[in-house]
């Protein structure tokens, strides 16, 4: 774990943290740890040698880049490097899902809408 103190930057190799092969729901607790540990603002996670990642585990990453980054106190923010093409469509694919989902929650949860405010819309 390379921690350069004159740069705000914490850089973590996730193969040698983790796996070459990512697939464990408990990722987010290991890499969160590790996070906290570090003062650094920026913080990379390295996926030199890492072959695979399961959606899963790359859902549990986006999470944690989610959490870091709308914390008040410690917050940070999370890139990734050295993604081969699989581990990175994995982690576009699982991202472009969460944005699709997220995007569609209102129209699930007519019962949010307030109805008079509704009506003097329509009223207006």
């Amino acid at each position: 774990n390379m921690k350069n103190k004159n740069q705000n930057l914490a850089i973590i190799n996730l193969s040698k943290l983790l796996a070459p092969i990512i697939n464990s729901r408990d990722v987010a607790s290991v890499l969160e740890d590790e996070m906290k540990k570090t003062d650094s603002k920026s913080v990379v996670l390295d996926f030199i040698d890492v072959k695979f990642i399961s959606r899963s585990a790359a859902h549990s990453l986006l999470l944690l880049k989610e959490k870091f980054r709308s914390k008040t106190s410690n917050k940070k923010e999370l890139s990734f490097l050295n993604a081969d093409n699989d581990v990175a469509e994995m982690i576009r694919v699982v991202a472009a899902n969460r944005a699709l989902s997220k995007k569609e929650k209102p129209e699930f949860n007519p019962e949010k809408i307030n109805i008079s405010s509704l009506l003097k819309e329509a009223a207006a």
